[in-house]
């Protein structure tokens, strides 16, 4: 029987000796293990930075204030501006009211007051339509008393003197003109009125978009 040699530090070398096989497992181990720490910092930082952005602020455009003006018969005529959505009633409260010859039966106080709109109160005994809201637009003075109800313009033959002294450049002495001129002359044309003395293209051009005559 043939006897081998017992050599201890051969047996110890090849005990520790890795494989190759050990040796693609503890690559890729490293490799996973490497691949963990890289995303968990990739994700700390995104962390870190959404948290240092400044946060996202809404901002709601405030509505501009309704600029009108009201005449006729209220206490204080001119020109106000009020916030919000107001009606007639808020324009006649802007104006301190109504005063004792308003003819409130006429006035539909809640019609919505559009930005630019003219707000004419009617007198008692005077008249024309009850008011009525424009569809055109603030250009054409919003809301405007007399004249048909679609349309939302005045009639200048049948407006009455608190109609005509709401258009643009009219005022008193020239309403009282247009009344007096159309008793025997019935206006077809609003170029009719130049031939009324006081009363010029200016005005004429003024008006043209707040009456029924062409």
């Amino acid at each position: 029987m043939t006897e081998r040699s017992h050599d201890p530090q051969n047996e110890q070398s090849s005990a520790v000796r890795p494989t190759a096989g050990s040796s693609i497992s503890i690559f890729a181990q490293g490799v996973a293990l490497a691949g963990v720490i890289a995303l968990t910092v990739i994700i700390t930082l995104w962390i870190s930075r959404d948290s240092a952005q400044p946060g996202v602020e809404i901002h709601i455009p405030t509505p501009a204030p309704v600029t009108f003006q009201i005449s006729g018969e209220v206490m204080r005529p001119g020109v106000y501006s009020l916030d919000g959505d107001p009606r007639i009633d808020d324009a006649i409260d802007a104006a301190g009211g109504l005063t004792s010859d308003a003819d409130d039966g006429r006035i539909n106080l809640a019609l919505h007051v559009r930005d630019g709109a003219k707000v004419v109160i009617p007198a008692i005994g005077s008249t024309g339509e009850t008011a009525s809201p424009d569809p055109d637009g603030p250009s054409r003075g919003g809301i405007v008393l007399g004249g048909n109800a679609t349309s939302g313009l005045i009639d200048l033959n049948t407006a009455s003197k608190d109609q005509l002294v709401a258009l643009p450049g009219i005022g008193d002495v020239r309403a009282d003109s247009i009344i007096e001129w159309r008793t025997n002359n019935p206006i077809s044309s609003v170029n009719d009125l130049l031939a009324i003395s006081g009363i010029g293209l200016a005005t004429v051009n003024s008006i043209r978009d707040h009456v029924t005559q062409p």
